[in-house]
């Protein structure tokens, strides 16, 4: 029996194919209930007659009451609870009890190719489809080589398993914070930027040197927490944002943080894997515990090459004060690396974002819901920033980030973009007034200008302006790229796409953008490895399909892949963002397809808030002229994605001389 979410059913549907053809009957609610049925009977038949429960974790369906009784029948009926991660996320106190000192599977860490028959073999060695092992127990599964190890304070589902062997230092930790939690004795008091005294550190081996190149790279990795609530664990995300600001602010270091670590969490945290895949000399690792008013952090800082510990650190303090450590931790790794730290620079690494923790954490959590590009999360990142406002009106970056909120909900269509980005200039022209020396806030107005005003040049402006503030920012690298593409300065683009690939180079979003300005260089190779990583990275991002798509059309003789890909798209569920895809494959070579595929495409188009150019008119009526009419009716009314030139349908118009002036008009900006 398989628990999961309708959102991960395109992803779960794959692994139940892949089981049921290797001879594992896997049961499935969406397949095998018919109408006549009565739902909760056949739940309840279906789990009872199970051998193995299978739980797809993800943050859909651990906020799923129907997932949350599964796994409670499944419970009560002491089966065998297989928990599958599809994703890195947390678990509810709804589900804690269940899932305690249960083994899991982190698919979402594993290689694409060999992630179901792990699954498979896992399985099997739980008895399903064969005899089971003498001797193991049957209400819990066989650890696994990969899955996490149960041990975990204060949660039972899911140990923090590191690089390096972690269980000992979390009984470290815990009876760290149980002292603290007794005495009430705090080793620094908040407020002040000195950072905490720390433990003796340890020394495993000697100070690395900088690489040759002068650049030294360093992994932070996702900063695990333990912590009694949810809410606790902001903290995480609160260090990872101070220490990335921190440490950049050193001349020749590199941080390697966000997109690009989060498949290293748990149980994948393997050195070599991080070495290799992310080609970075060190990784700083760090754990944090909290407890009350009171966290322990334990930090090291690995030599990549070797997997030595080059120095770790123990720190002991109080919410309100554990970020001042950023000061001593890049002291450190500036020591460590034979780096000179000029007092100017000493003085912007002890920089606080804001004086008031309440409102640093409520924009932590409010970034952290902004990077997951749902709706639902950007909204509510909102509400969470204007609370912080009122704590701190002077924190500068709370107004780029609800400008950001405000500027991707209409560029994801689900806020009209006329209401959306006049909102976001506002807050983001706030944030230059308070503090003009930030990166991130002219990152925020240069796309405010290229996807709304189509100002192109001063878009460009300012995303060099905030690479000059901060050449180690790949926002800025990313979206100048996008600028660049768009005014179809291809090799410009490139190479700021690859800068932003150098300093973030797992990030889904970037490799998409970065696959279509090899396709457009005649780089193919590079634009198909680019949108599988994307793909490997975040498989639920579709539009790398498309542009998979795109750059097989352009070539000739890949009929076979491309076929391929048309069944893989099929399977999917949620079609929304690949219908044209379809469209154009079955395009006079099944009408029936085609005419079914244009209904949905239509109808999926007048449910957006924000209507663009009607491609449509060109696809599907071939009227060419028509076409470019709405084309030039959107162009000054805004209507025009940046995009529209990129669509596979304008591959046959593109030398139609109206065409190309449009293309002109457009790339020179409004």
């Amino acid at each position: 029996f398989i628990s999961y979410s309708r959102e991960n059913q395109q992803e779960v549907i794959k692994l139940v194919e892949y089981l049921r053809e290797q001879g594992v009957a896997v049961w499935m609610d969406e397949s095998d209930i018919h109408g006549a049925t009565m739902w909760t009977k056949e739940i309840v038949e279906a789990i009872r007659a199970s051998s193995v429960f299978i739980l797809a974790i993800s943050r859909h369906s651990t906020g799923s009451k129907n997932v949350v009784k599964e796994l409670a029948l499944a419970s009560e009926r002491e089966k065998i609870i297989l928990p599958i991660y599809l994703e890195q996320c947390d678990i509810p106190e709804t589900m804690e009890y269940q899932l305690a000192g249960i083994q899991n599977i982190a698919l979402y860490t594993l290689d694409k190719g060999k992630s179901y028959e792990f699954v498979h073999q896992t399985i099997r060695r739980l008895g399903v489809g064969q005899a089971a092992e003498e001797g193991q127990a049957l209400g819990q599964a066989e650890a696994a080589p990969g899955t996490g190890h149960g041990t975990g304070v204060g949660h039972g589902h899911m140990a923090p398993p590191k690089a390096k062997g972690g269980a000992g230092k979390w009984i470290g930790i815990a009876a760290a914070v149980v002292v603290l939690c007794v005495a009430g004795f705090f080793l620094s008091q908040g407020g002040s930027d000195t950072p905490a005294p720390a433990s003796p550190g340890t020394t495993a081996s000697p100070a690395a040197p900088v690489p040759a190149d002068g650049k030294a790279r360093i992994a932070l990795l996702p900063i695990e927490v333990n912590a009694p609530t949810e809410d606790d664990k902001w903290v995480g995300g609160g260090m990872g944002t101070q220490l990335r600001a921190a440490i950049n602010k050193l001349d020749g270091v590199a941080i390697i943080s966000g997109v690009s670590v989060n498949a290293y969490r748990g149980s994948n945290r393997d050195i070599n894997k991080i070495r290799e895949n992310l080609n970075v000399n060190y990784i700083l690792d760090c754990e944090m515990a909290v407890a009350g008013k009171n966290v322990t952090a334990i930090v090291e800082f690995i030599n990549a090459g070797n997997s030595q510990t080059v120095w770790s650190e123990t720190y002991d303090d109080t919410v309100n004060s554990i970020f001042n450590i950023k000061t001593d931790i890049t002291s450190k790794i500036a020591e460590s690396l034979g780096l000179k730290v000029e007092t100017e620079t000493a003085k912007k690494i002890s920089q606080k974002f804001t004086q008031n923790s309440e409102a640093f954490k409520l924009y932590t959590q409010g970034r952290n819901l902004w990077y997951t590009r749902t709706e639902a999360d950007m909204r509510r990142s909102l509400i969470l920033y204007k609370k912080a406002i009122q704590l701190d009106p002077n924190f500068p970056e709370l107004y780029s980030a609800i400008a950001d909120s405000y500027s991707l909900l209409g560029h994801y269509n689900h806020m009209d973009i006329d209401d959306t980005y006049p909102k976001a200039r506002k807050y983001v022209l706030e944030a230059i007034s308070r503090d003009n020396t930030k990166s991130n806030a002219y990152v925020s107005l240069g796309w405010i200008q290229f996807a709304y005003d189509y100002k192109f040049t001063d878009s460009a402006r300012n995303y060099k302006k905030a690479i000059a503030l901060d050449p180690k920012n790949p926002q800025a690298y990313h979206w100048l790229g996008i600028n660049q593409t768009t005014q179809g300065k291809y090799q410009e683009a490139y190479l700021n796409l690859k800068k932003a690939l150098d300093l973030d180079p797992n990030n889904h979003v970037i490799l998409f953008n970065f696959s279509y300005c090899a396709t457009m260089l005649g780089k193919y190779n590079e634009a198909t490895q680019a949108c599988q990583q994307a793909l490997n990275a975040n498989s639920n991002f579709t539009m790398s399909y498309g542009r998979l798509y795109h750059n097989y059309f352009i070539q000739d003789n890949k009929e076979t892949e491309i076929e391929k890909l048309i069944s893989e798209i099929e399977s999917m569920r949620d079609k929304s963002f690949l219908f044209d895809i379809l469209l154009h494959h079955y395009k006079n070579k099944d009408d029936l397809k085609f005419n079914n595929y244009l209904e949905k495409a239509k109808s999926f188009r007048k449910s957006l808030p924000t209507n663009y150019e009607d491609t449509y008119i060109l696809l599907a009526e071939d009227k060419i002229g028509e076409y470019l009419n709405s084309v030039e009716e959107a162009l000054p009314k805004r209507r025009l994605h940046y995009e529209w030139d990129r669509n596979v349908f304008t591959q046959k118009i593109k030398n139609d001389e109206k065409f190309k002036r449009l293309l002109n008009k457009f790339r020179s900006g409004l």
